[in-house]
């Protein structure tokens, strides 16, 4: 039983050690481009100025 676990603990290591070793470069856990522009902060963006606009004119016209 013992050494059916340290031999699967031995596989293991090589494996995650095999894969490591196969990356082209060390990468960041967060692994992304930063350069491209966020559609989803644009979208939120757009949705708070519209917002803006929709309640002030709600109060201006209850004013």
């Amino acid at each position: 039983m013992i050494i059916a676990v340290l031999v699967a603990a031995g596989l293991l290591a090589w494996a995650l050690d095999h894969a490591y070793r196969r990356r082209p470069y060390p990468r960041n856990r967060l692994a992304g481009s930063m350069d491209v522009y966020d559609r989803d902060a644009q979208r939120l963006e757009g949705d708070l100025v519209a917002e803006e606009r929709h309640y002030s004119a709600m109060r201006a016209s209850r004013s």
